[in-house]
C-alpha cells in the first residue's frame, strides 16, 4: 500500500540527540536514526496470516529500545481492539 505522507516519532534518550523514527507508519515501513545516522529499519510483511515484522538493527545499538519503540509506534498507529 502506498501512502502520500510521512510521519515522525521522537524517542527521547539521554544525551544530545534523540532517536527519530520517520516513514510511512500506516504501512509500517520506516527507519530509526540517531544523530543523522540510520540505526534501524522496520518493515511489515503484508501477506501473512498474522502481523509479521522485520526489524534490522545496526550493530552496537540498543536492540531492546528499538524493538519496544517499534511496538509502541505500531500500537499508536493501529489502535484496534482485536
Amino acid at each position: 500500500m502506498f501512502r502520500f505522507f510521512k510521519c515522525r516519532f521522537t524517542v527521547n534518550v539521554p544525551g544530545p540527540d534523540d532517536i527519530e523514527a520517520e516513514g510511512a507508519f500506516l504501512d509500517q515501513e520506516y527507519a530509526f536514526s540517531h544523530g543523522g545516522r540510520s540505526i534501524a529499519q522496520v518493515s511489515r510483511q503484508w501477506f501473512s496470516w498474522s502481523d509479521t515484522y522485520g526489524i534490522e538493527i545496526a550493530d552496537g545499538e540498543d536492540d531492546v529500545l528499538i524493538i519496544t519503540s517499534a511496538i509502541v509506534i505500531a500500537m499508536a498507529c493501529h489502535d484496534n481492539k482485536s
